[in-house]
């Protein structure tokens, strides 16, 4: 039972979900970005999932949408000032991964700090 006095509880059920991380990760590493490019760097995902969860993420005023009532259509996504508040929690949940795949995996680890983490100053 989720109850609203837990802040916890309150968070997890705003980024509860299989994809909306990662969403974020995407968000927090572009400014803005639109749903074909979100679509395209995150492989795995289909379409009517990502519009179901890019819904979700904008109800809860962590994503914004950006119509810009052009044709072709051109929609962005970018992280509202509460979803740019998740930084800290993103860097917290990749120091942890890192810190597991270190001391917990057989295999060498790849990536200390990826790509993309370089790249963006806002996730590292």
């Amino acid at each position: 039972m989720i109850t609203e006095s837990c802040p916890i509880e309150v968070t997890l059920s705003m980024i509860s979900g299989k994809w909306k991380l990662i969403i974020i990760k995407e968000l927090l590493a572009c400014e803005n970005i639109r749903f074909g490019e979100l679509l395209r760097v995150i492989p795995d995902i289909s379409q009517k999932v990502l519009t179901s969860q890019l819904r979700e993420l904008e109800e809860d005023g962590l994503v914004l949408r950006i119509d810009y009532n052009e044709n072709p259509r051109r929609v962005e996504y970018s992280l509202t000032k509460l979803g740019l508040s998740m930084v800290s929690i993103m860097k917290e949940i990749r120091n942890w991964g890192l810190f597991h795949l270190l001391n917990n995996e057989k295999k060498p680890v790849h990536c200390l700090e990826c790509k993309q983490c370089q790249s963006s100053s806002k996730i590292c």
